[in-house]
């Protein structure tokens, strides 16, 4: 009797201890890993115009556990520079048997150190998840991705011309400027000269520039690459203002961006002519003045009256 009292106590004493997966985390593994494809690298988003990358990625834990799974975030960059700021969540929970998935959002916070980082080059992110209980850490998980800035092509034109009238008949240089305003080598596959209303004027030289690397501007000191080429009216150029487009095409992305700009063109005729009346009229103006004038009439009657005082001579003699 004493032997089934003693048993049915136990038993009720076994009722009431909880289960020990209740009190103590299952140590089975759980699962993490890149929600995102990041193989072999990741490339973000990036607007050209405002030289800012704005992206998101994401990842997912994997519970396969009989109870919760909690765990802290930390989110790591390789690069020196501080080219991107992570928002995500610091505690994250995942319930018994759930796949959960979480995001990072990354976001530059200087324009600059973005069109400034070489696109040739990749920096790591690195998460990690850390499950802890107290202050003792149970377990722990990492995963990686290198990240790459895309690069952005914008070859924009300028030219330097003459601000004075070119004469029909001659020539003068003027330089076109290459100027890399994206993040990346760039050069102008094919350049073309359009001039509007003057079918005499010439536009040479330009070939110059063709294919030429252009480094970005304005990155480490970088200047434009600037070329000459060669306005060139015709000798029968009439007196005109002529406008004239140099549109070139990006090796980059293939788009066309132009210059404009006007030409003043003197007929080089009227140019002559302009010169010559001048000079005739130059002329006129210094035979009428004064001292000329008075010397005419005065060499005039000075013969005459030597003239007659020869003829009264001579009458006197024959008298």
């Amino acid at each position: 009797m004493k032997v089934r009292c003693f048993l049915v106590f136990s038993l009720l004493l076994l009722g009431f201890i909880p289960n020990s997966s209740a009190q103590f985390p299952d140590n089975s593994p759980w699962e993490f890993g890149w929600e995102t494809d990041v193989e072999p690298s990741y490339e973000l988003m990036l607007d050209g115009d405002k030289w800012e990358l704005e992206d998101m990625l994401y990842f997912y834990v994997e519970n396969t556990r009989m109870n919760d799974l909690s765990l802290t975030i930390s989110v790591e960059f390789d690069s020196d520079d501080e080219l991107l700021e992570a928002t995500f969540d610091e505690e994250i929970s995942i319930e018994s048997q759930e796949n959960k998935t979480f995001s990072v959002e990354l976001l530059s916070s200087n324009p600059d150190d973005v069109r400034g980082f070489s696109t040739d080059t990749s920096f790591s992110i690195k998460i990690t998840a850390t499950e802890t209980a107290g202050t003792a850490e149970i377990s722990s998980e990492e995963i990686e991705a290198d990240l790459k800035v895309p690069r952005s092509h914008k070859l924009i034109p300028e030219a330097t011309t003459p601000t004075y009238a070119i004469s029909a008949g001659t020539w003068v240089e003027a330089t076109l400027h290459l100027n890399n305003m994206g993040n990346s080598v760039d050069a102008a596959k094919a350049i073309e000269a359009e001039v509007r209303s003057c079918p005499l004027l010439d536009i040479t030289g330009l070939d110059s520039a063709l294919n030429v690397q252009v480094q970005p501007t304005g990155i480490n000191g970088q200047e434009a690459e600037s070329f000459t080429f060669r306005i060139e009216p015709s000798s029968a150029h009439p007196s005109r203002t002529c406008e004239v487009t140099i549109s070139i095409t990006s090796e980059g992305n293939n788009i066309q961006r132009s210059v404009v700009f006007d030409i003043e063109i003197q007929d080089g005729d009227g140019s002559d002519s302009n010169s010559n009346s001048e000079t005739d009229s130059g002329s006129s103006s210094s035979g009428s003045t004064d001292e000329d004038s008075s010397a005419l009439p005065s060499l005039s009657f000075l013969t005459t009256f030597v003239l007659v005082g020869i003829a009264a001579l001579t009458r006197s003699k024959n008298d």
